[in-house]
């Protein structure tokens, strides 16, 4: 099964997922309204540690694409696009989502810094899913 994935492939959707997310979370799109819903987070990001954080998030990332596509070679390697786009959403909703909200609300997390979080997961999932499927697995 391993010797199936197109580990190239997986690395280019690792990347952009981080990408994503880097993107997302920019002064110019939701950077903003994320810190105003996460306060406390600003004074941790300014403590050091940055490249690290980074670093640990791009193979995160890059994990997330492997297991995404071994997902999707479970689905079937001819599945398509959209058979890809709607197993991402899925595993988005079961194992990003639903227990992230739970997190959220037993925490007494600002549901608006859940909804910023997840949605930036969701586009990233689907962007390695579009990704992986621009490559044969």
């Amino acid at each position: 099964m391993l010797s199936q994935i197109n580990y190239l492939a997986v690395v280019i959707a690792g990347v952009g997922g981080f990408i994503v997310g880097a993107v997302w979370y920019l002064p110019f799109t939701f950077g903003p309204l994320w810190l105003r819903s996460n306060p406390h987070l600003l004074q941790d990001m300014e403590s050091g540690g940055r490249w690290q954080r980074y670093l640990v998030a791009l193979a995160c990332s890059i994990l997330q694409a492997f297991v995404l596509a071994l997902s999707l070679l479970y689905v079937g390697r001819n599945a398509g696009l959209g058979t890809a786009l709607v197993a991402a959403v899925l595993l988005w909703l079961g194992f990003t989502a639903a227990p992230s909200l739970v997190d959220t609300l037993i925490s007494r997390r600002k549901v608006a810094a859940w909804m910023l979080d997840t949605g930036h997961r969701l586009l990233a999932i689907l962007v390695m899913a579009f990704l992986l499927t621009a490559w044969p697995l």
